[in-house]
């Protein structure tokens, strides 16, 4: 776990790219003639993953404002007190 968090996401992201290239691979291991047809959508595959790992890291980083509670839990209690003064 990285930063507390489940990696869910990053394996489905790679298991889909991963699912992705193979069947890339087989339409292109069937025709041939289709290798620099399909060429470029490896590559598209592989950015997509690699930015998509790159968003789920810095969501989860130790800078994210977000990962502390800013409300206040005790503004109920304190709303109390100065009501009952």
């Amino acid at each position: 776990m990285i930063y507390g968090r489940r990696p869910r996401q990053l394996l489905v992201v790679w298991g889909a790219s991963l699912v992705s290239i193979a069947l890339i691979y087989w339409l292109e291991y069937s025709a041939p003639a289709l290798h620099e047809l399909l060429l470029p959508f490896y590559w598209i595959i592989l950015a997509l993953a690699f930015y998509l790992t790159w968003r789920w890291l810095r969501a989860r980083s130790r800078k994210d404002r977000r990962g502390q509670d800013r409300r206040r839990t005790d503004r109920r209690d304190r709303e109390d007190e100065t009501t009952s003064s």
